[in-house]
């Protein structure tokens, strides 16, 4: 059943299937930002204090991000190549902050093919793949504030769980910059929160928004390989990489190569006078590249881009998608040059 709002009716079908599973996996998206980590710990503590007796465990795609530590029971979360490798274990599964399943192991068809039930919450608008049971709600910000206003608006809210949400909604709201005039009800959401956990945030965030020197590395590559772009029909654009030589050289893992994208795409797309939209393009160990796309209100809709050319999805101003041939390792500048061919001839969704 797909649900768009919070309400009772979701409530009651989420905590039957709960109810009903003895072994329950609570996962994210691959290249977990702050909101699908908060989300999954959010997730956590619901279940954990409902139901102690249960076999309630998560599993998350990907390296450890330690500077997440700080957060209540990150230390549970197991992370490990592959989702898909241990799916066998549970009968219900719980995939958070994201809607189609090759974001959350590079095996979707096993989730597809998954005995047992799944529960989606998310807030992504991308098309969705089959659940069980789904509260999708892209008029929200951040799935770790649905999680609040579906199973935490009445309660109350101590401090270590009022720092996890308060990490998905700075996280996906960029310190409340991408909220719309129909997203007020976020900041009350944050007023609550900031109140109930006595929270400073500047203080908060300095817990967790640390950088190796590696990173600055990285940072320092993505800002000298940036590059500005004109295509018939599209408003220009900004754009870098990185290249495989340069991550191999400097030793970096993918966790660190994705931080530093993290930061370059937050910090510099969207901030060049006379571009209003761009995207970075990095490497993975395992021969993919990834790209993250970021516009203003007015320019590009990216997630109908990544949606068109059929590589990813996200939200209509924050959007990613992963380049993959089998048995290839590829570059990130020709798949830099596979969107510019693919610009060339298609139009935009201007919004």
């Amino acid at each position: 059943m797909h649900h768009t709002k919070i309400t009772d009716q979701f409530r009651a079908d989420f905590f039957k299937l709960v109810g009903e599973a003895k072994s329950i996996c609570i996962t994210t998206h691959m290249s977990a930002d702050e909101d699908a980590i908060a989300s999954i710990l959010a997730a956590y503590r619901l279940l954990s204090d409902k139901y102690p007796n249960k076999n309630v465990q998560v599993v998350y795609t990907g390296e450890a991000n330690n500077r997440f530590r700080f957060f209540q029971s990150f230390e549970k979360i197991q992370f490990v190549p592959d989702l898909s490798d241990h799916l066998d274990k549970f009968d219900l599964l719980i995939l958070l902050d994201g809607s189609n399943y090759y974001r959350f192991t590079p095996k979707p068809e096993k989730i597809k093919e998954f005995q047992g039930k799944t529960i989606c919450i998310d807030h992504h608008s991308s098309p969705p793949d089959e659940f069980d049971l789904a509260l999708i709600s892209p008029q929200v910000p951040s799935t770790a504030e649905i999680i609040y206003l579906g199973f935490y608006k009445n309660v109350s809210i101590d401090k270590p769980l009022a720092e996890i949400l308060l990490l998905g909604i700075l996280g996906d709201t960029g310190n409340f910059s991408y909220l719309r005039p129909d997203q007020t009800e976020t900041f009350l959401t944050a007023k609550r929160l900031v109140e109930e956990g006595n929270i400073e945030i500047a203080s908060l965030q300095s817990r967790y928004r640390t950088l190796e020197p590696k990173i600055l590395t990285a940072l320092g590559k993505f800002i000298k390989n940036t590059r500005y772009h004109k295509v018939n029909n599209w408003p220009d654009f900004q754009t870098s990489f990185l290249d495989n030589d340069f991550t191999n050289e400097n030793n970096l893992t993918d966790k660190e190569i994705g931080e530093a994208a993290e930061i370059y795409t937050a910090f510099f797309i969207r901030s060049i006078v006379g571009f209003s939209w761009g995207f970075t393009i990095r490497p993975k160990s395992n021969g993919e590249c990834n790209v993250s796309m970021r516009s203003l209100p007015g320019s590009v809709n990216v997630r109908e881009l990544v949606e068109q050319m059929g590589i990813g999805g996200g939200h209509d101003r924050a959007a990613g998608g992963t380049f993959r041939e089998s048995g290839k390792i590829l570059e990130a500048k020709e798949c830099l040059e596979k969107v510019l061919v693919w610009m060339k001839e298609n139009k935009p969704v201007i919004e």
